[in-house]
């Protein structure tokens, strides 16, 4: 029906703001005349969100694409910030209710009545005298935040209502309700609103569970920032990963049928008559896969959600995309605007009266022209003096005069200032607070950079300990050498059990063994940096390698980025030390550590040869005989001098067996220890 009341029910929520504009239409549905979503650029839940600065923007769009002139806008309030409670009254006459209902809203309510904004609701059953009254406040200090913020946007609201009561509305006046009871619940970013919904009455609980805290174990999980969690949440069910995805989000899950099986067990316990059969899911979060079917298995109730809203019509031009492709959050909004046409069951307004008041008579001001007129012309003197001083302390505000030192900054605002014009005054002043605010920015700044630092250096003091443990972890993972190699205390008793060998498995090219000569650690705030693993090649110098082991998923972690020069005299080279980069591997992601190992690089060996440098070393390739001890030949004659030294020209001398390496084979391995527990 053309011309009919017209209004805009308007919530804004965690994750996006979602605004219909309806008008009473014929037969008992009304027309849908707009719709907007406009989602936050970041959700105003995350720990690094600007809250203020994103509701800001998002009524700044809303208002740019849409006009609420001359529109009532009815807002929604969130469940959590409101209390709700319920008692039967006694039979009194109906004139009575109020001040019975004041006295016990004053028992209900644990604040001064003076500190909260409440109203109340009458229920009762048909051809029963029975009354029962819900009583629902908000404290007056976070309702007049709330609604700052639509005071700064220019939005007058004409009623606020709590999200759980207009999700009520919603689903009443859609005939979403029947003559059972039935459970309506909206999931939404941090909490959950339980509505069970009876014909008579309603009960209602806010519970502290919702779409964010299965990100919040993603993050956890996987280490990932809230965003990337948020993102892997929403594509959980076409992820390669999925199964890991949903068994990491079980325990929520749990939880959350925990609560609500907790709830319902309460309300059943108080309201024996009950027979609840249904639930019906709203919220983004229920867009969740497997959610609704969970619910259903556990609780041991149908668990449905709205296609359309059936008694929502669109009108001939109006455009419903974000309707349809968000629906499940738009009940709220739905809900606050069926109560502007004051079509709803619920009527209770939280809107502090003086507001109210203040709304009332900007509209009546156009009653007061003539009257306003004749003031102006009787203050005009008043009034333009004052403008005139304006608007020279306008045009001085741009010529501070400089103020040298802190000292005298202070002087000034303490003890005023000492020049004798207005305008003079003006600018010592604006001057004096800009050199207290430069001095302010400045140690500010530095103050920050030392904590920084601070904290960086106790961080490293805090993961002292666990150096043992990874030095532990490698030795570990080191090959096991033969028995007699392994027995041997000292150079002398290890080159007697090589000599002692009679059956060859001592030679140089069978040992089990891997020399460590180079150990290098760097400490890294944030290993997942990509300046971090594009300066591998300073680590790696000359040599060429690349990690084939899958790595763990996350950003943002600290630790060492270590560099092991080895060497190793087996013929098996390649596989030999694969087999222990495989063991370092596993050793080292062990759960409960306190590190683990994420990456590492195997570079590509080279054979020693003459004119090169065993891993380590720094000098040319050793000439000189090794100390305390003078070796001979298998003939057991000593060479002569001059064949010794021709031999070591050729040659790269063992410093503790004096055999030649030469076939040894010399390699590098990088890798990253992340200093947290392994993700599971």
């Amino acid at each position: 029906m053309a011309g009919g009341r017209t209004v805009w029910g308007l919530d804004v929520g965690k994750c996006a703001l979602k605004a219909l504009k309806i008008r009473a239409g014929a037969d008992g549905n009304i027309e849908l005349l707009a719709s907007d979503y406009i989602e936050h650029e970041q959700m105003l839940s995350e720990p690094d969100a600007d809250r203020e600065a994103l509701i800001a923007s998002a009524l700044e769009t809303f208002l740019s694409r849409n006009d609420i002139t001359d529109v009532p806008v009815v807002v929604g309030v969130p469940g959590q910030h409101t209390l709700a409670r319920f008692s039967k009254l006694p039979p009194v006459e109906s004139k009575k209710i109020a001040e019975i209902v004041r006295y016990e809203a004053e028992q209900q309510i644990p604040f001064d009545m003076d500190e909260v904004i409440w109203d109340y609701q009458t229920f009762q059953e048909k051809d029963t005298p029975d009354i029962e009254v819900g009583i629902f406040a908000m404290k007056r200090d976070l309702i007049r935040d709330y609604l700052l913020h639509y005071e700064n946007a220019g939005i007058e609201p004409a009623v606020v209502q709590a999200a759980p009561l207009a999700l009520y509305n919603a689903a009443h006046f859609d005939g979403l309700l029947d003559d059972k009871t039935t459970v309506l619940l909206d999931i939404g970013a941090d909490n959950t609103e339980l509505i069970i919904a009876s014909p008579s009455g309603l009960w209602t609980r806010t519970i502290p569970l919702g779409g964010d805290s299965f990100t919040a174990t993603l993050v956890k999980s996987f280490k990932l920032s809230f965003g990337k969690a948020e993102n892997l949440k929403r594509t959980a069910a076409t992820s390669k990963y999925a199964r890991q995805i949903f068994q990491t989000m079980r325990p929520v899950f749990a939880d959350l049928v925990q609560e609500l099986q907790r709830s319902v067990g309460f309300y059943t316990s108080t309201h024996r008559d009950a027979e609840l059969v249904k639930v019906i899911g709203m919220g983004s979060a229920f867009k969740l896969p497997g959610l609704q079917k969970y619910l259903q298995q556990n609780l041991g109730m149908d668990v449905e959600h709205p296609e359309r809203f059936t008694k929502l019509v669109a009108a001939e031009g109006a455009k419903v995309g974000d309707l349809r492709d968000n629906l499940l959050s738009f009940a709220v909004a739905y809900g606050l605007a069926v109560q502007g046409l004051r079509l709803s069951k619920i009527t209770t307004n939280l809107l502090p009266p003086e507001i109210a008041r203040a709304v009332v008579w900007r509209k009546k001001r156009v009653f007061f022209g003539a009257a306003a007129a004749c003031l102006l012309l009787t203050a005009g003197a008043i009034w333009a003096r004052q403008f005139s001083d304006m608007r020279i302390l306008d045009a001085n505000q741009g010529s501070a005069v400089t103020i040298s030192t802190l000292q005298r900054a202070g002087e000034i605002i303490e003890q005023g200032s000492s020049v004798s014009t207005a305008g003079a005054q003006a600018r010592e002043y604006l001057g004096a607070a800009r050199k207290l605010k430069q001095t302010y920015d400045k140690v500010a700044k530095q103050g920050k950079e030392e904590i920084e630092k601070t904290a960086e250096i106790l961080a490293l003091q805090d993961n002292k300990s666990v150096w043992f443990k990874i030095l532990n972890v490698f030795h570990a993972a080191l090959p096991k050498p033969q028995e007699e190699l392994a027995k041997a205390k000292g150079p002398e008793e290890y080159r007697s059990a090589i000599e002692s060998a009679t059956d060859g498995h001592l030679e140089r090219g069978k040992r089990r063994r891997i020399f460590v000569e180079g150990f290098h650690a760097r400490y890294e705030p944030n290993l997942d940096d990509e300046a971090v693993t594009e300066g591998l090649n300073d680590l790696l110098k000359d040599f060429s390698g690349e990690s084939d082991v899958l790595e763990i998923e996350g950003e943002d972690r600290y630790g060492f980025m270590i560099r092991l020069e080895c060497r190793t005299p087996n013929v098996d080279r390649v596989a030999f030390v694969k087999a222990f980069k495989e063991r370092l591997l596993r050793l080292g992601r062990m759960p409960g550590q306190g590190f683990y190992i994420n990456r590492i690089w195997l570079t590509e060996g080279e054979v020693l040869a003459p004119g090169t440098s065993a891993p380590g070393e720094r000098s040319s390739p050793r000439t000189s005989r090794p100390r305390g001890r003078s070796r001979r030949g298998r003939t057991g004659k000593a060479p002569s001098a001059q064949s010794r030294e021709q031999q070591r020209a050729d040659q790269i001398i063992d410093p503790v067996t004096d055999e030649a390496m030469n076939g040894d084979w010399v390699f590098k391995l990088v890798f990253d220890v992340v200093l947290e527990d392994l993700p599971e």
